[in-house]
């Protein structure tokens, strides 16, 4: 063929006259139809030996043809389904890019092959096979392309399958109701069989189900109460048709396509239910439909009858639920029970990480069969209960013979229920005195029937206060490093849960962890383990509170060892925790000594700060502890490292203005906190203080970065305004400037960004350290009297502060974390110390113009303008 469609190519591009081309271009089109002709075009389309004129004509050709010729090839005929599918899935995916763009007639494509075949359905006995298959492919064709587009969340996708909704619901619906004649009388076809399935209805209903519930239409949750109603109603039909033909072999397919029936019913209502579980039981004949389900496992499970009561959840029917699922689904399989034998912790840790097994096994199901069970049942009034006192009764007879079941094989699933259960449902349920007794007795026994599996599941369940004594025993008992993780997760449990109380366990708790840390070491697991102990040190150190400092000679290697690889690749960030709760919770950084206290880490901090700055928002909170913790002790000894460590961070993050925002904040707080006469030199030496003044002069910065600076400096005004001009001075001195005119760009600065300065307790700051340069008599700053500074003492006209709020309201996420730790305490006096904070504006004034006037201040009151002065008066009347 290549070698007649090459000339044929050449004749086109190279016509002898005009009735030649007419006649090739006819054979061409000719040529169209047939059989892998395009195929053979696109192949000359690549072939470069051929002219570009006529490689093109083959590609323009092939690009216009190929894609919508190939629609007239549907394989709906295609008898053999193996052959079919493929085609047909290709179909689909094409479709998904095509429709509905440039596809517009593909529904309608669909849709008269299945009217056509149901106008033959009447009498199945006159119908082709032709007819069968076709309506078999069509709608797996159908089913496929609701699947594929029900997941598309635009509302591109939601008009598609508003679409597909309105062609395809009505002519399946007519297919499900002749299927449905045809199983209520008995009869047998395949062909209806495996058209019957629902599956299309039942992913548009999930599809409808699945949408805002402003979006659920009233013709939808119609179309869904009527698919339930169907299935409630032929469920039974199917499964009665399903026992009938088992009995009589060789069923063959017909059993195949019934079960497969039965299972796409329930897979449905198990997704249904998950997308809106009280929606769905709401809907007329569901809990007729969950009483028969029930009644089904029951009867194949137990032997009985399967009838349930009309009245689901009364006391006989949960009594007999119990029972069915603790006798019959919970105990443990042969080959359960010899890996349980063999190795109880992997076990027991492989059933915890299979989450997805209750999908497919009856035993990790009936657990949550029956932790549902039990939430039902929690609003039946007390004396109508029945679970509560049949687990007693159950735990009391079961370890000397319980029906010959194995007595470890309950155990394990009903500690396993009760921490599954109570973690569930309310919390006033987790504190049943009978759950605890009963996980005491299960934890403790170490008799003959005791198993580490029933002891493991046992402390996981632990929700409250129980005998840690058990719990400490059981950490070394367990073989495994995740059996030991496991117990570490439900001791850090009981430590959140009993407050004071873990009091009198933490030196025992404490002494373990060393040898556990050592033994882990080369072990599989040793890094979750390792960080598992870290975790729960943290949980030690936040329930020592003021007695932590005992704790620090295990804390600090702990901390130490996070920070340093390979430890560090694995819970850096634990570490790092535990460091920060040791310090929210110190009564001081020098216990129990100054070498062994946390201020032994202090040092490597000051290093970490200098040399990752991506760490910033971590350590720099840390810094903050110490700062609060013991402010001038630190900088009597570790002033010039940190304040050169501030330097070279503001000069590093200069392009990060939120890293400099971060470290300005630790800055006013060392400010605030430490002794000025102390940290003076230290701000010059370093050349923070240096930094700031000039960088107040970049009138590009952020707004927010000028607004710390100026807060830093009122600050130190505040403080001490002589010190604050010394200062000034001696930084002239630093650089080789004129003292007065740098303290007049001070001045300027301070004026000129204060409209940067937008939370109230820093204007306020800013407004106060103003003022209390008018105490140093200096000729320059009172010259500034008419104008900058009275405007900035009524920065708030009507003196009242109603934006000024405590510091734990201003950030309430920082005090939810320490507001029960010492370091709280420490915060809120610092904070309700800080005159900006403590001391009304008028009265600060007040007191600065009365000190003012003593220094010199009356022959610039006198020139004042006297609207700004009657003005002044006014405010502070």
């Amino acid at each position: 063929m290549s070698p007649d469609i090459r000339m044929l190519l050449h004749a086109l591009i190279n016509p002898s006259s005009n009735e030649g081309y007419l006649r090739d271009q006819q054979t061409l089109s000719d040529l169209f139809k047939e059989p892998e002709f395009f195929i053979a075009l696109q192949a000359l389309a690549a072939d470069q030996s051929l002219l570009q004129q006529e490689r093109l004509m083959a590609s323009v050709i092939t690009a216009r043809e190929l894609k919508t010729k190939w629609r007239s090839k549907a394989f709906l005929e295609e008898g053999d389904l193996a052959i079919a599918r493929p085609q047909l899935g290709l179909l689909v995916a094409i479709a998904r890019i095509e429709y509905p763009k440039t596809w517009q007639n593909l529904p309608q494509l669909l849709l008269e092959p299945l009217l056509t075949c149901l106008a033959h359905l009447d009498n199945i006995s006159s119908s082709s096979s032709t007819t069968s298959t076709v309506l078999l492919n069509t709608l797996w064709t159908i089913n496929a392309l609701i699947k594929e587009w029900r997941t598309v969340k635009v509302s591109h996708g939601a008009s598609v399958m508003q679409q597909f909704e309105e062609i395809f619901t009505d002519p399946v619906g007519r297919v499900l109701a002749v299927w449905s004649e045809q199983e209520r009388n008995g009869q047998e076809d395949l062909v209806l069989a495996e058209a019957g399935r629902y599956s299309i209805l039942a992913r548009l209903c999930q599809w409808q189900w699945s949408r805002a519930k402003g979006l659920q239409t009233a013709s939808a949750l119609q179309k869904i109460n009527s698919l339930v109603h169907h299935t409630v109603h032929h469920a039974p039909i199917i499964q009665a048709h399903r026992l009938r033909i088992v009995t009589q072999p060789p069923a063959g397919k017909i059993l195949k396509s019934l079960t497969k029936h039965l299972r796409a019913i329930g897979k449905w209502w198990r997704v249904m239910i998950g997308l809106d579980p009280k929606g769905f039981c709401q809907i007329n004949g569901v809990t007729t439909g969950v009483g028969w389900w029930w009644g089904e496992v029951g009867g194949v499970v137990a032997g009985s009858d399967g009838a349930v009561a009309n009245d689901v959840f009364n006391p006989d029917f949960i009594l007999s639920a119990f029972h069915l699922l603790v006798d019959k689904l919970l105990p443990l399989t042969s080959t359960d029970l010899e890996a349980l034998e063999d190795e109880p912790e992997e076990w027991l840790i492989g059933e915890s990480f299979d989450e997805e097994a209750w999908a497919f096994e009856f035993r990790p199901c009936a657990e949550r069969v029956l932790i549902a069970l039990n939430n039902a049942c929690r609003n039946v009034p007390k004396e109508h209960k029945v679970i509560e006192p049949e687990m007693i009764r159950l735990l009391a007879t079961a370890e000397s013979s319980y029906g010959g079941i194995d007595f470890n094989a309950l155990l394990s699933g009903i500690a396993s229920w009760i921490g599954q259960g109570q973690t569930l449902a309310d919390e006033e349920a987790a504190k049943l005195p009978i759950v605890w007794q009963m996980l005491l007795h299960l934890l403790s026994e170490r008799g003959e029937a005791s198993d580490k599996a029933v002891q493991l599941s046992a402390a996981i369940a632990i929700k409250e206060s129980v005998d840690l004594t058990c719990r400490i025993k059981l950490l070394g008992e367990a073989a495994t490093l995740d059996g030991k993780r496991y117990v570490n997760d439900a001791i850090g449990v009981i430590i959140e849960r009993v407050g004071d109380q873990i009091l009198p366990f933490l030196p025992t708790l404490a002494q373990s962890i060393p040898l556990l840390w050592h033994n882990a070491s080369g072990l599989e697991g040793e890094w979750l383990f390792k960080a598992s102990l870290v975790i729960l040190t943290t949980k030690l150190v936040s329930a020592a509170k003021e007695t932590s400092g005992d704790l620090m000679e295990l804390v600090i290697p702990l901390i130490e060892e996070s920070l340093q690889p390979p430890a560090k690749d694995f819970f850096e960030e634990d570490g790092l925790i535990l460091w920060q709760t040791a310090l929210w919770n110190a009564a001081s950084p020098y216990q129990p000594t100054k070498e062994t206290g946390l201020v032994r880490l202090l040092l490597g901090l000051l290093s970490m700060l200098g040399e990752n700055m991506d760490l910033l928002p971590k350590l720099l909170p840390l810094l903050d502890s110490y700062i609060i913790l013991d402010a001038p002790g630190i900088i009597a000894t570790y002033g010039e490292i940190i304040t050169s460590t501030f330097a070279k961070a503001l000069t590093t993050s200069k392009q990060n203005a939120e890293a400099v925002n971060r470290i300005l904040v630790t800055v006013s707080l060392l400010v605030r906190a430490a002794p000025l006469a102390q940290l003076a030199p230290l701000l010059l030496h370093s050349g923070i203080f240096q930094h700031i003044i000039t960088a107040l002069e970049d009138d590009k910065a952020s707004g927010l970065i000028l607004a710390a600076y100026l807060d830093i400096l009122s600050r130190l005004a505040m403080l001490d305004p002589v010190t604050f001009l010394q200062m000034v001075a001696e930084s002239a001195r630093l650089q080789n400037r004129d003292s007065a005119k740098l303290l007049e760009e001070v001045l300027d600065a301070l004026w000129r960004n204060f409209d940067y300065v937008g939370e109230t307790g820093m204007r306020k700051a800013v407004a106060m350290g103003a003022g209390s340069l008018l105490t140093t008599g200096d000729h320059i700053v009172l010259d500034r009297f008419d104008g900058e500074f009275i405007q900035v003492a009524q920065d708030d006209p009507s003196g009242k502060e109603t934006g000024l709020r405590p510091w734990q309201d201003e950030h309430s996420t920082q005090w939810s974390d320490i507001q029960d730790t010492p370091e709280g305490k420490r915060r809120i006096t610092l904070e309700n110390n800080d005159p900006a904070y403590a001391i009304p504006l008028k009265s600060y004034i007040v007191q600065v113009l009365h000190q003012a006037q003593a220094v010199g201040l009356g022959p610039y009151w006198e020139k004042a303008d006297e609207g700004t002065k009657r003005s002044l008066e006014k405010f502070l009347a």
